[in-house]
Order: C-alpha cells, then structure tokens, then sequence
C-alpha cells in the first residue's frame, strides 16, 4: 500500500463518490477505479460497497481514511523540511519563548546570536504552553525555551536549564498586609490578575488548597508580565503571581510588594525540541547561546 492508495481512500471517503473524488484527485473516474480495484485485490478485501450506484465505505476503508490524515500531515511536513533544507535556509532559526522569558532573556539570546552567529536569522515567537506545544509538534518553531508543555508528548526532549522562585504580589496597599501573612488559600479571596495558568498549576492548587482559579470571580488573565504588574499597581485590590524575575523592576521600584507567604512550586525553565525533526546545526548554535543566556541570567537572579 502506497500513501497514494490512502489518499485516494480518504478522498472517496470525504467526497461521498468516486467521480468526486477523481475530480479532488486530479485524475478521472475510471483511473481512480481502477487504482482502488487493483487496492483491493491486493488487500483481499471490499473497500466501498458499490451495489445501488453508491460508493459506501467499509469499516476498513474509514479506518484507512482515517489513518491517511495522519500520514498526509506527516507528508507535508517532511516535504517543508526538505524544501527548507534544499532552499539553504539552515541559517533560519525559529525560537519560541514562554510569556515569563520573553522579556527577561529574550533581547539577551537575540543579542547573543548576533554577535557569535552573525549568518543566523533568528525568529522569536512568545506563547503559552499550549500554543508552543502546538507549534514545536507542528514544527512551526525549531525550539522553545519555556515551563513544561502539557500536555506532555513523547516526541518532545526535554533539559531542565533553570528554577525560580515563584513569589505572590501586589500594591503595597493591599488588604493582605495588614495583618499576619495569609495562606494561599486566603490569598484568592482577592481578585487575582495572573498569566495563562498551565494545568499543573491548577491542579496543584486545587489539590493542595481547595481553590478553583478557573472559577475564581473577578480574575483578570494576561500573559504580558509587563502589563500584569502595571495592572496590580495601579489597581490596590488585585494581587499577581509568578516567577520573582518578571517583577524585578516593579518589586525594586516598590510599586509591588512581595508577599511573606511562600509559593511551594519553583518555577522551571526548560528546553524542548522536536526529537522527530531534522537536527539543524543553525538550531544547535542557538540552543548553546540560549543555555549560556540561562546560566547567565540565574547566576543574577534575586
């Protein structure tokens, strides 16, 4: 069986009919016959029931249909990896950051790469775990530098490259410091402004604290750290959460005030790459100026 054969099952399967098909095939009604004739005695098998002038699919010719999406993807992202390979675009990299690291080591990797790989265009794309999964499966980014992707997926390698502190915040005004330091579970009394919360965070809180965040009334969601702490010093009532380092300036300049409770998770930075992918030495450079923009970074961390 050829991915042609699959293709051709999953077009009739789609289209409803064999002269539909052909026309979504480029080729005529008797050819396409022909070849799903030939397909069948090689499988000894019926693929479409072909009885009252219809052409209705067998549960084997679904299944085929069904395991033709899969391999048609597969197809096309082969064929843009090659094409991209016998282009020379090897000096094209595409780096994806987590809303956390966008700001706080994404210059610092651009400026790296351009001082030591100077043939290297380097493209930065920021998004939640979700969306970076998404794009590093799809192979629309080379690399992403991030907390862990969730779901997990076993085609993604994964180097631990970082932990931080994870630090609840708000304006010094804030109902929180007027007494003993609250739990957690007080804490989201308050009207919570937070970033994208990965699963894990959730659960963790849920099963730790009894506190639904997706349920919380009044929450505020951005992923834009800057905006975030922006948001909470402006507005006394709200409080934020996340890595110490996103709050360098706002906690420095005392427009936010760290909480004394403690946030038992660290906050992890990660590299992730697409194991199934081909191994760009242009990709490899990148990820060397990354991790030394990582240890850079954590040995200045607060």
């Amino acid at each position: 069986m050829e991915v042609r054969d699959l293709l051709d099952v999953r077009a009739i399967c789609n289209a409803g009919s064999f002269r539909k098909a052909a026309v979504l095939r480029g080729v005529t009604q008797p050819t396409l016959s022909s070849r799903i004739a030939r397909l069948e005695d090689q499988l000894g098998v019926i693929l479409f029931d072909r009885s009252r002038g219809q052409s209705c699919p067998t549960a084997l010719a679904e299944f085929i249909a069904a395991r033709a999406v899969t391999i048609s993807n597969e197809a096309s992202l082969l064929s843009r990896e090659v094409e991209r390979l016998a282009s020379g675009q090897t000096g094209l990299v595409r780096l994806g950051l987590g809303p956390a690291l966008t700001n706080a080591v994404g210059p610092s990797i651009v400026a790296g790469v351009r001082t030591r790989h100077p043939e290297i265009s380097l493209e930065i794309r920021s998004g939640n775990s979700v969306a970076l999964r998404d794009w590093l499966l799809g192979r629309e980014v080379d690399a992403v530098l991030s907390a862990p992707l969730e779901p997990a997926d076993p085609a993604i390698a994964t180097e631990l490259l970082l932990e931080a502190e994870n630090v609840i915040l708000a304006h010094p005004d804030h109902a929180m410091f007027k007494g003993p330091p609250p739990g957690i579970r007080e804490v989201f009394q308050y009207p919570a402004a937070l970033p994208f919360l990965e699963p894990r965070y959730m659960d963790f809180v849920r099963e730790h604290f009894g506190v639904e965040v997706d349920k919380q009334v009044g929450r505020a969601i951005c992923s834009d750290f800057d905006v975030l702490a922006r948001v909470v010093a402006d507005a006394p009532h709200y409080f934020t959460a996340g890595p110490r380092f996103t709050f360098a300036a706002a906690i420095a300049s005392g427009r936010l005030r760290v909480l004394e409770t403690k946030v038992p998770q660290k906050h992890l930075v990660l590299m992730h790459t697409n194991s199934t992918a081909y191994p760009l030495p242009a990709v490899g450079m990148v990820q060397h100026v990354a991790r030394q923009t990582c240890n850079e970074f954590a040995a200045t961390m607060p």
